[in-house]
């Protein structure tokens, strides 16, 4: 029973990954990602309760939607945890398409549902909405979707089969994706090539779709941090990967053991490294990595509540002013402590004797070549 009721709960924290799309979702893709390390710890934005239940008492009470509305009224029960009521407010938004139909908003019925359902573990009745958003508008949310199917085809064969969890959805799906620390490939995170075709990727294209999923999806999955972490150990961005790794954990990803050696291969690597070459830079630590977490939690806790006042103030709190307001707010009760990831640097003394040494050593092939010369007339 235990062991039913973790993968349960894995399953739960880990399908919660698609994309919503309502009137924010345009001005926040227009603003970016946050910075890589901000994305993940958890120092980003993320609206209040009050924020969506503002949103569900304007519309509540409004006699006739449009289709814009629609989706902001069923994305602000989502946010709210009552699925039943956004998907009931996604077959409001059919009638209404019935009658007035529209390509971009039928798009974003099907995306919103198919999210809906993902999230709820419908995972049959979410790709069939996903891929039919597809079709309507293959580059919605730039192209980040074909992913998100790929990610919910994979949790669903998680499901059936937990030993899928061993490898992440990005190699579940067959796409190549060297990881090597140092010189050595991290074989425990999966072969080179166990029989599937695999699939060349753009880097920056999967690093967008992951990173969004995370940041417009509502909810954050351990898999989602999980696959960013295999992304930037592909590029040996090392600190990344064993921060990216270590949030998975932390959300309750199935594989932590995996991670784990993910990780202990990193430090390893770090402290080889700095034996041979020493660095001022200390390689970060589980007390640390608390320590950013909780300041993160800190962070978001400032700015909900200071957006939840603002709500029952009766303030806007839906413009750009409103909401560089709040984050400057936030920033200034809870500073952000300075990031300084774990490098193979040398001091600068270390630089000067190697720059030294060489400047010696090329003199003296300069000498003996010029001495050679002249033995030779």
């Amino acid at each position: 029973m235990k062991i039913l009721l973790t993968i349960s709960l894995a399953l739960a924290t880990l399908s919660l990954t698609p994309c919503l799309w309502d009137s924010d979702t345009l001005d926040t893709e227009l603003r970016g990602l946050p910075d890589s390390f901000d994305l993940i710890i958890g120092r980003w934005h993320r609206h209040s309760d009050a924020y969506y239940q503002n949103r569900v008492a304007q519309l509540t009470v409004k006699p006739a939607l449009e289709l814009a509305e629609f989706d902001d009224l069923a994305v602000a029960y989502e946010h709210l945890n009552l699925r039943e009521q956004a998907i009931a407010v996604m077959a409001r938004k059919a009638d209404a398409l019935a009658v007035t139909p529209d390509k971009e908003h039928q798009y974003r019925y099907h995306a919103n549902l198919g999210t809906f359902y993902a999230h709820s573990g419908q995972f049959d009745e979410a790709l069939s909405q996903l891929h039919t958003a597809v079709e309507i508008n293959p580059e919605a949310h730039f192209g980040r979707e074909r992913f998100q199917i790929e990610l919910i085809e994979y949790v669903a064969a998680a499901k059936k089969n937990p030993g899928v969890w061993n490898r992440s959805f990005l190699r579940h799906s067959g796409y190549r994706l060297p990881m090597i620390v140092g010189t050595h490939w991290m074989d425990f995170m999966g072969p080179v090539d166990d029989g599937i075709a695999l699939r060349e990727f753009d880097w920056d294209e999967a690093h967008m779709a992951i990173g969004g999923m995370l940041r417009y999806g509502g909810l954050e999955g351990a898999e989602l941090y999980r696959a960013l972490g295999e992304l930037y150990l592909n590029k040996r961005h090392l600190n990344l990967a064993w921060w990216a790794f270590n949030r998975a954990i932390e959300r309750g990803h199935p594989a932590t053991a995996i991670l784990k050696q993910g990780q202990r291969g990193i430090v390893e690597h770090w402290t080889k490294a700095a034996e041979a070459t020493p660095t001022r830079v200390a390689i970060p630590t589980q007390a640390e990595y608390s320590a950013r977490r909780a300041d993160a939690d800190r962070w978001l806790a400032e700015f909900q509540n200071a957006e939840a006042a603002m709500v029952l103030d009766g303030k806007d709190v839906t413009s750009n002013a409103a909401l560089q307001s709040l984050l400057a707010s936030a920033n200034r009760l809870v500073p952000a402590i300075p990031h300084t990831p774990a490098t193979k640097t040398m001091p600068s003394e270390t630089k000067a004797i190697l720059l030294l040494t060489l400047m010696g050593t090329l003199a003296w092939l300069l000498f003996r070549a010029l001495w050679r010369r002249s033995g030779a007339r």
